[in-house]
């Protein structure tokens, strides 16, 4: 796992803010948007989301091939990198598949219309098949991806199980039947947690560190993480076994069942 950018929809630096954590020469305070790249020992990779930094965090990670893409949800953070989906043709001439629930895949398809439909646009699109999940788990390169749903705002995310390892961001809550569902199943976890203090649409800090907990997560990783957490200043606040992540944070887990 490789977090490839572990920032709130804002980035850090935040255009035109001078606060102590945008000028924070600690590169751990220097976060792209939202992004987790996995990578199986065949080489081959799976991105989670494609927001507005995903070439930069291609290039950062040195991805030349890319057939596997998963969606969370379809606010802007998490998926206006869409169109540079095209560079992975250019190369290998395969197209990349695309894995939406069926509520985002609708939304993807509307946004990205000149992808989807003839209108008329004239240039290299992005050649991609969407693939659209629902509950039931499914498979990407050999692994089992078993999917849920968690409120965010007036919408719904889509958070991940890969074996003993989840993936959620962007989420207010997780609902009682999904904690009871996925209790003592997680051993690492990266969820999102925007800040210490109470968001309307995001999970805090405190309410992730608390998730983490009723899940009996074993290591738990921070993401999607505003301007108000300074790395090295706040990580020492958090329970043990739970730290922030930053953006290029690799580490492996077991995907198995």
């Amino acid at each position: 796992m490789t977090i490839l950018g572990s920032g709130t929809s804002t980035g850090v630096p935040v255009i035109g803010c001078a606060c102590a954590v945008c000028t924070s020469p600690d590169p751990r305070d220097q976060r792209l948007r939202a992004s987790l790249l996995i990578t199986i020992p065949s080489g081959d990779h799976l991105v989670i989301d494609t927001g507005p930094d995903f070439r930069t965090q291609m290039l950062q990670a040195g991805v030349r091939k890319l057939e596997h893409v998963l969606y969370t949800h379809t606010h802007a953070d998490h998926c206006h990198g869409f169109d540079d989906l095209r560079a992975f043709y250019f190369r290998d001439h395969r197209s990349v598949t695309c894995y939406a629930a069926t509520r985002h895949a609708m939304e993807l398809r509307q946004k990205f219309a000149y992808v989807f439909h003839d209108t008329g646009y004239i240039g290299t699109k992005p050649q991609v098949t969407l693939s659209e999940f629902d509950q039931k788990p499914f498979s990407v390169l050999g692994l089992e991806i078993e999917p849920a749903y968690a409120v965010h705002g007036n919408v719904q995310s889509a958070v991940f199980r890969l074996g003993r390892f989840a993936y959620a961001t962007d989420f207010k809550l997780f609902s009682p039947v999904l904690i009871a569902r996925w209790r003592g199943k997680i051993d690492t976890m990266v969820a999102s947690g925007i800040r210490y203090g109470e968001h309307p649409t995001h999970s805090c800090i405190q309410e992730t560190t608390a998730l983490m907990a009723a899940l009996q997560v074993k290591t738990g990783y921070i993401t999607h993480i505003s301007h108000e957490i300074m790395h090295a200043r706040d990580e020492v606040d958090l329970p043990e076994g739970v730290h922030f992540g930053y953006d290029g944070l690799s580490f492996g887990v077991e995907l198995g069942p």
